[in-house]
């Protein structure tokens, strides 16, 4: 199975560093982010890469290459400016002739490759999105009303609100690229996957507990880089203790 790796964006949440570097390439534990994200998906058997870059890409392809270094291969679908995760997904079209993986390039996690692509082919549909657990807390006390909207029928103290959110990992069918438009920017969050759930296609969501950070902040930025060197984080490549739950989302 073929990997696409999304590297364009502009990072702008981690300027000042990204203005002279891209952020898939800034060090994590030592080593590029974007490394860890390709040893990650080769310990999983996965050796063929379409890495998409936009914005400073010299940096990603100079240091990469073809990537023989880290025993891949390395294709490059290149933009002049950022599209979005569905203009620079489209941008890889003339690599992709079967299923294939995708995963955002600022992310760092130990999900479990394996189990979602078994997962996918047991459900099939166009594609199926990994799911993570995201808290937010209330500081305030939440208050619900009774129809009357007068009478307080709940009252809770400072809440956690939980729910599923996109882990920014799927595996998907090639023809969902007939849904993406060429040369211009294209959110598949905003745009893309709205389009396929109108159109009656099947998108599946698996969730497992597994580590899992975006590398979208200078502050997210320096925790990981601290986990990883603490060792909080490990690549385990076999991880038999993460528990999952499986939820699959359809509109006729």
């Amino acid at each position: 199975m073929q990997a696409v790796i999304l590297a364009g964006g502009l990072g702008s949440r981690l300027r000042p560093l990204t203005y002279v570097i891209p952020k898939t390439m800034l060090p994590i534990g030592g080593k590029p982010l974007l490394e860890h994200t390709i040893r990650y998906l080769n310990g999983y058997g996965i050796s063929e890469f379409i890495v998409c870059v936009a914005y400073l890409k010299n940096h990603i392809m100079n240091f990469l290459k073809d990537g023989k270094q880290l025993d891949v291969k390395i294709q490059y679908a290149e933009a002049e400016m950022p599209l979005g995760t569905g203009g620079q997904l489209k941008t890889a079209s003339k690599y992709i002739s079967e299923r294939f993986l995708l995963l955002n390039g600022d992310i760092v996690t130990s999900l479990n490759i394996k189990q979602l692509i078994k997962f996918h082919e047991k459900h099939q549909g166009i594609g199926t999105i990994a799911l993570k657990k995201y808290e937010i807390p209330v500081p305030y006390g939440h208050v619900e009303l009774d129809e009357d909207n007068h009478t307080i029928g709940k009252f809770e103290e400072k809440p956690t609100f939980s729910f599923k959110a996109n882990a920014g990992v799927y595996i998907l069918e090639p023809r969902i690229l007939d849904y993406i438009p060429s040369n211009r920017v294209v959110s598949m969050e905003r745009e893309t996957f709205q389009e396929l759930l109108k159109k009656g296609e099947q998108l599946n969501g698996y969730f497992e507990d597994a580590y899992w950070a975006d590398v979208g902040t200078l502050t997210d930025f320096e925790r990981v880089d601290k986990e990883l060197l603490e060792g909080f984080y490990s690549n385990p490549t076999n991880p038999s203790s993460n528990k999952q739950r499986n939820i699959t989302h359809r509109r006729e």
